[in-house]
């Protein structure tokens, strides 16, 4: 991070260090000072808040984010051959897979967002980044992330379906300029009610078979679940 300097506090090292204690050990800040060697608990907090304005200045907007990457690269780099020849049927159609995840947080003591950042599913506290990968290689247990939309509140307003039709209409990240009419939006069926909304940008989805009240599949909707899976 070049726009960090060594300092008679700490050094760029311990700075990095204490930073991904916080992140990967979560202990308040007076533990984190006594493991360092630092004065106190507040020189902790100027140490994360430095390495937080670092990292946005020096990182994301290189690594993170769609406008890092242009979607020929992903598409030529980052684009597994199975997922091309399984979903796609003309040349340059980009298949990207959106799902959430979890970053668990601590209980706020306001009562309105502690309320909101909620979840009854986890019952814990936590926001939720969408996420949109390139095709995922198992085998070669590759991944690249593309971006991280959000956070969301964890609140039963924002399931995965309503935050992706969100991201959709509200143009996160200029997300409908980047992807290109019939590009494949990979998802689960958490996202059934955003099905409209994806095909209303032009954009085609993939998702798994629902039973609909049956004993079974279909065969042909049993091998279309298994290429979506695969």
């Amino acid at each position: 991070m070049s726009s960090m300097r060594n300092s008679h506090v700490r050094s760029v090292r311990v700075t990095v260090a204490v930073f991904l204690a916080k992140l990967r050990l979560a202990l308040i800040n007076r533990v984190l000072a006594a493991l360092f060697h630092l004065d106190n608990k507040r020189v902790v907090s100027h140490i994360v808040r430095q390495v937080r304005t670092a990292l946005m200045k020096d990182f994301v907007p290189f690594h993170l984010g769609l406008q890092h990457i242009n979607r020929q690269t992903a598409i030529e780099q980052y684009q597994t051959t199975i997922a091309t020849i399984l979903h796609t049927n003309k040349p340059k159609q980009l298949c990207v897979v959106a799902d959430e995840t979890y970053l668990f947080i601590q209980k706020s003591s306001n009562n309105q967002l502690q309320r909101k950042c909620y979840s009854m599913h986890k019952h814990r506290n936590l926001v939720k980044p969408m996420i949109l990968t390139d095709t995922v290689s198992l085998l070669l247990e590759r991944c690249y992330i593309l971006c991280a939309l959000g956070p969301f509140f964890s609140d039963y307003k924002n399931n995965d379906a309503s935050i992706l039709k969100h991201c959709l209409y509200k143009n996160e990240q200029d997300i409908v300029n980047w992807l290109h009419e019939d590009d494949i939006l990979i998802v689960d069926r958490g996202f059934r009610d955003a099905i409209s909304a994806i095909k209303h940008f032009g954009y085609e989805p993939v998702m798994p078979s629902f039973l609909k009240r049956r004993e079974q599949l279909s065969t042909d909707e049993v091998n279309y679940t298994r290429l979506i899976t695969k």
